[in-house]
């Protein structure tokens, strides 16, 4: 198999992994049934990867790298930290609900992980939270936002986010751009002071 026709094929395996995963859960879906579900024998899946447990953290952690590598590249584009903020909103949005089976997983499943690999992961979610958090406290510093608790208001938003799953649907009447556009309106306006106001 070409170099191409092998990436491709590794990224349907784990496109289909990752639905059955969300669909039946991790712990009651063994290797024998991932082997028939991606039309594999349990050997040639073996090439791929050497566990079912390898399987899930590559989902998961391949879904936060392409995520944190956004925000960041965000941190860097010179935005005003209103704009920063409202780009980092929607994007994370969009991305999450737009990807549902692998939210699922990290919602769901990271104790299902090794503590080492389980480690690696919470470290990047650190990560998330501190870069909307500095953002929210450089607003309030501007008197730009109300003091509220910078931490509380981040986890608002993550929770709202994550919830996504158990209810929008891509092929519904709310596009994942109006979605990511009302979700960024709910947590701006329920955090930034309009014009003449002063944080109390």
């Amino acid at each position: 198999m070409k170099r191409g026709q092998s990436s491709q094929k590794l990224k349907k395996i784990k496109a289909q992994v990752a639905s059955l995963f969300a669909t039946r859960g991790y712990h009651r879906t063994s290797m024998r049934e991932i082997a028939k579900e991606v039309g594999l024998t349990q050997s040639s899946l073996y090439h791929y990867f050497k566990s079912k447990e390898e399987i899930l953290f590559c989902l998961m952690n391949e879904a936060m790298d392409e995520a944190l590598k956004t925000l960041k590249e965000t941190f860097q584009a010179g935005l005003s930290p209103e704009g920063r903020l409202r780009r980092i909103l929607s994007f994370y949005t969009t991305y999450y609900a737009g990807d549902q089976d692998r939210l699922v997983l990290l919602v769901n499943e990271m104790n299902a992980l090794s503590p080492e690999n389980r480690s690696i992961l919470i470290a990047k979610q650190k990560e998330y939270v501190a870069l909307i958090r500095s953002t929210v406290q450089e607003l309030q510093r501007a008197h730009k936002a109300k003091n509220l608790d910078a931490t509380v208001a981040t986890f608002a938003f993550f929770g709202m986010v994550h919830y996504t799953y158990k209810w929008y649907r891509k092929d519904g009447p709310v596009s994942l751009k109006e979605l990511g556009d009302i979700f960024t309106e709910i947590f701006l306006n329920g955090i930034t002071l309009q014009e003449g106001k002063r944080p109390v």
